[in-house]
């Protein structure tokens, strides 16, 4: 064969191996431009998936949280109307028990003797009282007694400390939810005791205060201070250190009093006397007050006469110069 022959041939051969080359590259080049494109696809559906999941994950947390706050104000509630439909009962502890049979009615002779004969008290009316729980032992069983009135629950609760050394206790009859939150605050309670505070409960809440010798700062011309009973404070209103604001009020209060106090005739003037000392310590008397506006000393004087054409003139007078 001639060697020319040979060579178209080969030639021809390899242009054709390379044609058939070059579509297989290409179909490769076209699937594979077609699998890159389905996965960018599939990843862009997938960072939304994700986004739609996390979008839904934070609103469940979302609902979650408000259900549980919603379900813990619903539980406050019940808890609370639950106290308050026990508002009229008293849990009394340490009362005998005969046997252990005991009926309601029995009960209720039982704590009436007791308001009678330990508490001293009269004419209380009881709904209902029995025993509660399993009786274990010797140890008598808690009595629920439930009062007709509050107030009368409210007269019991009052002089339970008449009970102090009989080994008897009253306490407010609570759900069970409130009375763990009282039971939790009971070491607090016991240390507030053991340093010499005022502690006790008001239904679930603790109080602590501090304990003042009431006496022995009114007699020094001093208001003790953190003292927020009403009766306490009011004891040692007309005894109290004149300094700033404090010095108005007690200024006011006493030309009040003073005014009020007076005789019909003498009620035109003012006479204002306070006691006690200035807030730096210093013995000395307190500078004289001004004189009360003349229109003071005349609706004074006038409520006395009577004249109400005049009072009324002297009431808008009065204001008048309490606006300048």
């Amino acid at each position: 064969m001639d060697s020319s022959l040979l060579k178209t041939m080969l030639e021809s051969q390899e242009r054709a191996y390379k044609a058939a080359m070059e579509i297989v590259v290409k179909q490769m080049n076209d699937q594979i431009k077609k699998l890159e494109g389905k996965v960018s696809d599939l990843t862009v559906s997938l960072e939304f998936t994700q986004r739609e999941v996390d979008e839904l994950k934070t609103e469940i947390k979302e609902q979650t949280k408000s259900s549980h706050e919603k379900m813990k104000q619903l539980e406050e509630r019940i808890n609370y109307q639950e106290d308050y439909s026990r508002k009229k009962n008293v849990r009394i502890s340490g009362v005998e028990e005969r046997d252990g049979n005991e009926t309601w009615e029995q009960s209720v002779k039982t704590v009436t003797s007791l308001l009678q004969d330990k508490l001293q008290l009269e004419g209380l009316e009881l709904e209902r009282a029995h025993r509660v729980g399993v009786r274990r032992d010797a140890k008598p069983r808690t009595i629920v007694a439930r009062f007709s009135r509050y107030c009368d629950r409210e007269a019991a609760m009052r002089n339970a400390r008449k009970l102090k050394g009989t080994n008897i206790f009253l306490d407010d009859d609570l759900c069970p939810a409130s009375q763990a939150i009282k039971n939790a605050q009971m070491p607090q309670l016991k240390q507030a005791k053991a340093q010499g505070k005022v502690a006790f409960f008001r239904r679930t809440k603790l109080i602590i205060r501090e304990r003042y010798n009431v006496g022995a700062a009114a007699g020094r011309g001093q208001q003790p201070t953190g003292v927020t009973d009403k009766g306490t404070a009011a004891s040692v209103r007309g005894q109290q250190t004149v300094g700033d604001a404090g010095a108005v009020g007690g200024v006011e209060r006493g030309a009040r009093g003073s005014a009020q106090s007076g005789s019909a005739t003498d009620r035109g003037v003012v006479d204002v006397q306070v006691a006690g000392t200035w807030s730096d310590g210093k013995e000395e008397g307190f500078p004289s007050l001004p004189t009360p506006h003349s229109g003071v000393s005349r609706l004074l004087s006038h409520s006395a006469s009577g004249a109400s054409p005049q009072r009324k003139q002297d009431k808008i007078t009065l204001r008048s110069s309490v606006k300048k």
